[in-house]
């Protein structure tokens, strides 16, 4: 009771000091030319000294002397001495900001009312998180060959440590837990506020819920965690890849996708190469690697510290070490399968590809194609050849030194990171499978996917990008030989998205394809209206891809309807797509173009492609509506029969001698794969 009655009486005499105060007023001594405090008779109280003073606020002043600021009481004490640059209104938590300035650099602080430091201004920011009676500072830490990077840490309201300083950002928090990103490798975790780490620091985005949590983790499972932070739901994405991994190996960070580094390269585009030239040209002899591939495994180039200092070893300038670059076999999900050449060189790159020195046995050829035509041997010639120095990184990897060393900030290098996360699972929500139609439209599409137009796979070289015009005179259209596809992956519970551009890959076979699918939606004059079985129903078009198997791979698109058709060529105007129904040898009378490589992407996803030009006379945009997928797939017969390439291949650009090999077909190819899974047959998702 007596102790309470004494917390009464200071607070009393507290709010008395205060209320004292506002009495005072800063005034200046006309002799003096500096500033005192007067009461209301105008009587000094605290005698003129100051250069500048202000008024007092919760019983505290800023005043000036010396030309830097310090903070005084009513009986013009000092609560702060004059050695700041700026210095804060006390908040609600009792506590003010100062700051000093050293040049043009900034630096921060705490004080409290007695004047202790409770923060030296030596932090890049600060933030007082009073519901939770914590401090978020930023504060310079040393990173070795890189320097003082700022980092954000957590202190109690005493400047006591609870987190070291390692966070992008000052931590959210909400009723004890807090989410933050780690600025070692740029993932999110939960924390609490005394200290504890609650869900470690793997996860791509976090969001609350009900008191609880919900998570998309950087291997793409979805997670739910109730308010006692126990995980009650998991639901893992289909189709994710383990990603390359830097392994905290600036120079591997560095590497991704420079020149080969990382790409996946699949039967079809390495090859085992013998390099023969005479006077006039240069040329390559390939034929398949001897490795047991199975189906749609892959090879990752990886550079590595080679600590034998094989032949073709290279020197990291920074740290003094040797790399050599090994050749890794890899499932179809990117699990490591084991190395195919433990150690190796680039030795040359041409306009075809990059030549790869398999341990000092052989030579292979990465090609820079990624939809190489599937055969086992074949003749090339190489087009700017030129031997690659692989004194050290820089010039063996074709890596910029800048760029090497930009990765020894772990900022960098944890931004760099979640990149190869994000690039090697682009396209992820393209994987999973469609929803199922519901009742009331199940019957129309089962009638409406029985037109010509959805009962017509597509396969490589007949989906490709497009650009159209459309004019009085026709359609003027240009085609590429390929298809890109932008890409987002949006996900709603936690919020994140991924966009990117993405080369289709047609599979080891080239034998992947493409079919139409309908889908109903709800009512949209931009879709397409069901005017042929009368039910006033809207729907989308949707592309999908599926393995020679028949097993649903992804996504390419949805579109609102299809926009033109003519001649064989149905052209979705709002995804850039074009499906081509005619033989190629139709094609070969129109006007056809090459530009340059982008030597900064490998894969060329920045370049100019391949593209034939032409003029459809006379064509009009369709209308929206099933009547107008009826008429064009009618027209489909007389452009339908062999994709014959003229030099002996089929129309998945595999020679003949492929044709009628096991699981390099589809059983049953005029029945929709939608239609097949509507009655019954479902398919296992893919890998």
């Amino acid at each position: 009771m007596k102790l309470r009655s004494l917390s009464i009486i200071a607070a009393l005499l507290c709010l008395a000091t205060a209320a004292g105060a506002q009495d005072l007023k800063p005034v200046k001594d006309k002799e003096s030319k500096l500033f005192g405090y007067q009461d209301k008779s105008k009587n000094w109280v605290i005698p003129p000294s100051f250069e500048a003073a202000k008024r007092f606020n919760n019983g505290y002043a800023v005043v000036e002397k010396g030309g830097l600021k310090g903070l005084i009481d009513p009986a013009g004490n000092w609560v702060l001495q004059p050695q700041y640059d700026n210095i804060g209104k006390y908040d609600k938590s009792g506590l003010c900001e100062v700051t000093v300035k050293n040049g043009k650099v900034r630096r921060h602080g705490l004080a409290d009312q007695a004047g202790r430091l409770v923060m030296p201004p030596e932090c890049v920011a600060v933030s007082v998180l009073r519901s939770e009676s914590l401090i978020a500072a930023e504060r310079d830490v040393e990173i070795p060959r890189v320097g003082m990077k700022p980092m954000w840490g957590l202190y109690d309201m005493q400047g006591n440590e609870i987190f070291e300083p390692q966070f992008t950002s000052s931590p959210s928090f909400y009723n004890g837990r807090g989410t933050a990103r780690s600025a070692w490798n740029g993932l999110k975790g939960i924390i609490s506020s005394d200290g504890e780490t609650l869900l470690p620091f793997n996860n791509l985005a976090i969001s609350s819920r009900y008191g609880g949590y919900e998570v998309l983790t950087s291997d793409f499972v979805r997670e739910v965690w109730d308010s006692r932070m126990q995980k009650t739901e998991e639901f893992p994405l289909q189709g994710y890849v383990f990603p390359y991994d830097p392994a905290g190996d600036p120079v591997r960070a560095a590497a991704w996708h420079v020149g080969p580094v990382g790409h996946r390269f699949h039967r079809n585009n390495l090859k085992e190469a013998r390099i023969s030239s005479d006077w006039r040209s240069k040329g390559a002899s390939c034929s398949d690697l001897r490795i047991d591939w199975g189906y749609d495994r892959f090879v990752r180039f990886e550079p590595v510290i080679d600590d034998g200092q094989h032949p073709g070893s290279m020197l990291e300038p920074n740290s003094g070490q040797y790399y050599t670059v090994k050749a890794v076999l890899c499932e179809s999900d990117g699990t490591p399968v084991g190395d195919v050449s433990r150690w190796g060189w680039f030795e040359a790159e041409c306009a075809e590809g990059v030549v790869y020195n398999a341990e000092g046995n052989g030579l292979w050829m990465a090609m820079r194609e990624l939809n190489c035509p599937a055969i086992p041997t074949f003749s090339l010639e190489l087009n700017d050849y030129r031997i690659i120095n692989h004194d050290d990184v820089l010039t063996g990897l074709g890596l910029r030194s800048y760029e090497l060393d930009r990765m020894y900030n772990p900022l960098n290098a944890a931004d760099r990171y979640i990149e190869i996360i994000e690039g090697e699972n682009l396209g992820i929500t393209g994987r999973q499978e469609r929803p199922a139609p519901d009742l009331r439209s199940m019957r129309v599409l089962d009638d409406a996917m029985r037109l010509p137009l959805f009962r017509q796979p597509f396969g490589m070289g007949q989906v490709v990008n497009c650009k159209t015009i459309s004019s009085d005179a026709g359609l003027n259209i240009e085609l590429s030989d390929r298809l890109v596809c932008p890409v987002i992956d949006k996900f709603d519970e936690p919020s994140y998205e991924i966009k990117g551009l993405e080369e289709i890959y047609w599979g080891p076979n080239n034998a992947r394809t493409m079919w139409l699918s309908l889908e109903s939606v709800r009512r949209d004059p931009k879709c397409t209206l069901d005017d042929l079985f009368n039910t006033d129903s809207y729907f989308v078009i949707v592309l999908n891809l599926y393995e020679e198997d028949g097993r649903f791979l992804r996504t390419l698109g949805v579109a609102p309807a299809l926009d033109f058709a003519a001649d064989g060529i149905y052209v979705f105007e709002s995804l850039g797509i074009a499906l081509l129904a005619r033989t190629p040898d139709k094609y070969n009378n129109e006007k056809r173009s090459r530009r340059r490589w982008d030597a900064d992407d490998f894969r060329g996803l920045k370049e100019e492609r391949p593209f034939r030009q032409m003029t459809i006379p006379g064509v009009k945009r369709l209308p929206g509506a099933l009547s107008s997928l009826k008429s064009a797939g009618e027209s489909l017969q007389s452009h339908r029969g062999p994709h014959n390439h003229g030099n002996g291949y089929d129309r998945g650009g595999r020679p003949d001698s492929y044709k009628g090999t096991p699981g390099n077909g589809r059983s049953g190819q005029d029945i929709p794969p939608a239609m097949k899974k509507q009655r019954g047959n479902s398919r296992p998702n893919a890998r």
